[in-house]
This record gives structure tokens, sequence and C-alpha cells, in this order.
């Protein structure tokens, strides 16, 4: 798969990481039902921990002692080659599909487990973002099944997302169960047993791939001196760092003085709000944008202007993914509590063993910064180390650290900085707050990109359009593309890179 493809499906797979929850499954009420593949008829909840589908092997799954147990791993052998034949095959099918029958495992999942509320995004549900992403997940995956390597950096990036919200094995269950029934709820009679037992091992065998890296993940994170799941934080600090952005600094409620766990610059941290006006929670990432201190967690967050928040008279969740920033600008003063999880992400800035002072080059857009900034503050102890330091802000109102990032370049000669003003105020003033007027162009800046040292490594933070146009701007430069790094935040499609 190449860097374009990855990058599509990056941003179309991300949103599969919100779509599990937390809590009990809800037993299925039934005054009876009979296995699609046996006949075999059962009283009471159906006889088939997955009901209403056909199964592989059906003589020991299709039995009524273990009806209801839908969060029950099973035991699924090896793909078979035919059955890999079968899924991908099926491919086209949910290409023309995929979005239906995800829609329909959507609303019938949350209809059955309300709980799962707590951790998707309400607003990519109501878009249609997540439904779009996973049929997009699903083609890929049935597409590429053959030889999952292709998609290995996805599995990463999803199982660190899912560990952040405390996805747990067991729901897979609830997850297959759903979205296998949707598969033969809107393609009716085309699911034979044979495609239904296709799907169904095949599910389950990457299942337990994200399974079994994500408990790799938790254990890590407890080792490390974190906790699984999530633990209660207040708000320090809150300062203001622009008209738009606002920085939260965050220490354990419980008074703990044991240090945090450490993270690497560039992940980001999860925390979880209880809505009131919705009776659920709402979860989401935002980068950490401090370098690893055992002290405090920062994130810097911000304001999307003209976009309410629900409230108890005016419910309606709005349909623009920013009110959960509006909401914590709102709600979370110095002392408010919140629920944080241990900071997770693949993305992020290891330096080379080989060559630690390797040129870094990071280029941001905006909020973008934030995970860049993480990045920055951690490598401002190696003064051999070329920095290059680069964003785009619509003018000096919004554009947030300029002041510090300034401070740290007259304290680090080898840290370069340059800033560009998309629509600057009267008042800014050009060789002072910004360098350079509209849209950040590469070739006005390409002498601090160290283009001559092959070394150097890439990092890009901001919205999907801006990075996809410094990816390409970058390899017209002859930058190699294992050297470009970058950070997706939202889900959906990431326009043609080509």
């Amino acid at each position: 798969m190449d860097v374009k493809s990855t990058i599509a499906f990056l941003a179309a797979a991300t949103t599969w990481t919100t779509t599990l929850g937390r809590g009990k499954p809800a037993e299925e009420q039934s005054n009876g039902s009979t296995c699609p593949v046996t006949g075999q008829r059962s009283e009471g909840s159906s006889g088939c921990p997955i009901a209403n589908m056909p199964l592989p092997d059906p003589g020991h799954r299709c039995d009524p002692k273990t009806a209801g147990e839908e969060t029950k791993i099973p035991d699924v052998p090896p793909l078979t080659e035919k059955q890999r034949e079968i899924i991908k095959s099926t491919a086209p099918i949910l290409a023309e599909h995929g979005v239906t029958i995800t829609t329909h495992f959507y609303k019938n999942m949350i209809r059955a487990h309300p709980e799962l509320r707590d951790v998707f995004s309400e607003t990519s549900q109501r878009l249609g973002h997540q439904p779009r992403a996973l049929a997009a997940a699903v083609y890929a995956y049935a597409c590429n099944i053959n030889d999952l390597s292709p998609i290995l950096p996805v599995v990463e990036r999803i199982a660190h997302k899912h560990t952040s919200l405390h996805i747990v094995a067991e729901q897979y269950g609830i997850v297959g169960k759903h979205l296998i029934q949707a598969i033969v709820d809107i393609l009716g009679d085309a699911v034979t047993p044979e495609i239904g037992d296709a799907w169904y091992n095949g599910y389950w065998n990457l299942a337990k791939v994200f399974i079994n890296r994500e408990r790799e993940l938790y254990d890590q994170a407890v080792q490390s001196g974190g906790w699984e799941g999530w633990r209660q934080f207040k708000v320090d600090k809150r300062v203001k760092e622009s008209d738009v952005v606002t920085s939260f600094y965050l220490k354990p409620a419980d008074g703990s003085k044991a240090p945090l766990p450490s993270y690497h610059p560039g992940q980001y941290l999860a925390v979880s709000v209880q809505i009131p006006a919705l009776g659920y929670k709402q979860a989401r990432q935002y980068s950490l944008s401090d370098k690893s201190n055992g002290e405090y967690f920062r994130i810097s967050v911000k304001r999307e202007d003209g976009v309410p928040v629900p409230t108890k008279d005016s419910p309606q969740v709005p349909d623009h993914p920013g009110w959960m920033s509006n909401l914590l600008h709102n709600e979370l003063q110095e002392g408010s509590l919140i629920d944080v999880a241990t900071p997770y992400g693949d993305f992020f800035f290891e330096p080379s063993a080989q060559e630690p002072d390797a040129p870094l080059v990071l280029l941001s857009a905006g909020v973008g910064q934030t995970a860049l900034l993480s990045i920055l503050n951690s490598q401002l102890d190696k003064p051999n180390k070329p920095i290059s330091y680069i964003t785009v802000a619509r003018n000096e109102k919004v554009h947030a650290f300029g002041d510090y990032i300034r401070h740290v370049v007259d304290e680090h000669p080898n840290v370069l900085y340059k800033v560009f003003y998309s629509s600057p105020s009267a008042a800014a003033v050009q060789g002072k707050q910004y360098d350079y007027q509209g849209r950040m162009h590469l070739t006005q800046v390409r002498d601090y990109l160290h283009l001559g040292n092959n070394s150097a490594q890439y990092y890009l933070c901001g919205p999907e359009e801006f990075m996809v146009n410094k990816l390409q701007e970058l390899k017209t430069f002859g930058v190699n593309e294992e050297r470009i790094h970058i950070e997706l935040f939202a889900a959906g499609s990431l326009p043609a890179t080509a």
C-alpha cells in the first residue's frame, strides 16, 4: 500500500476506534428462536451467541446453555484459503453496500447497548463519518485478506485509540454480533452459510489481533506507572494562549505525589466528561502540548467560534466536532474534575540512536502546533541538533505560543522559527510577529528544511488538507516518504495526493 492509500485509509479507519464502549451487554429478549443453520429451536433467549446469522460449526455454537454470551470470545481457527477467497470476492459487494450496512449496524448496536454512547462521537454519527469510516475499514480488510502487512500500521493506530478509550476484549463480541447481523440484514439471502462462516471467522481473526495488541499496550502502561481505564484529575491551572486556544494543566485529583507516567512527545491524552444535557459521557483525544515531566499533563484546546454546546434546554448535538472543545472552554475552570486516560498514540518522535542530532523539521497549522510543541520541548537539551519550527495561523489574535517560541529561539541558537499569517491584521508587524503573508508555501522557507541532509525527519500536524499539501511539497523536493510523519485527527477521507 503506497503512502497515498495508507493515509486515506488511516483517515477513514480512525473513527472505527470510537464505535466501542463500556458496560455489560443487554440480554436479548425473545420468546424463542431458531438457529438459521441447524434449524434447532430454543426457548427464551436465542440459542445462538450470535443470533439470526449463518455460523461456522453450529454444533457447538448453537447451544441454549450459552444463550446471551455475546461478549464471549470464541475459539475460531485460522482462516482457510477458501475462506480468504470468499472474503476477497465479496469486497465489491462491500464497496457498493458498505455504508448502508455500517449505518444499519451502528443504529442497531447503540439501540441494544446505549452505554456505548459514552465513548463514540455523537457528531461523527450524526454526520455519517463513522459509518463511512467503518465501511472503508472493512473493505480494506477484505482487499488485503491474503496479506495484512499493509494495514498493520492502521491496526497500531486503532489499537492506541482503543486503549485510550478503555476498550476491552469482551466488547468485540458486541461489535462482531451486530456487524455481521447487519451484513445479513442488508444482503439477505446473498449471505449463504459459507459466506457467513468466512466472515465470522474473518472478523474474529482480525479482532484477536487487536485484542492481543491492546492487552500489550495496557500492560506497558501499567508497568510504566500508568493505569488501565479512567482516573480522575483536576484542572490545576488554566492559561489563555490566544483568543481561541487555552491550555489546561491537569494533576491527579487524589493529590498523589507519585510521578505521572512518561510519554513520547507527540502522543495524546483522552479525556471523558459527563454531558448532563445528553445523559451520558463523551470522550475525546487531545495532543499533549508539553514534554513529559512527571508532574502534570497539559492539553491546549481550540475554541470553535459559533459552535454551541448541548444544554438542558437545547440538548441537540451540533453538526460540528468542535462542540466538545467548546464545552471544555466553558466548563473547565481551575479545580474542575475530569476523567483522564494514560497517554497513548502512535504518532510520536523518537531520536535515532545512530544519528541523535539529525535535523528535525516541524510543520504545523493552527492548533496543530500542540503535538509538535511537545516534540520541540523534548529536544531543547540537544544544542547540536538543528530544529526548524515553521507554523501558519490566521493572524496574531489566534496565533498561540508565539512569544514562548521566540523566547526558545533566543535561548537556543540551534532552533529556527518562521511564521506565516494567512490574514494578518493591520496591527500585525511583519518581521516581528510573523515572517510571511499568505498560506504556508515551503518554497519560501526552503533554506530552513535541511533538504541536503538525508537523515532529516519531518513532522506535520494540522488540518488534513494542509498535511497532504505539505507532504506533496516535500516529495517534490526529493524527501523520502519514510522520513515524513503525519498526525491525523479527523474522520473521513483525505483529498487525493496524486
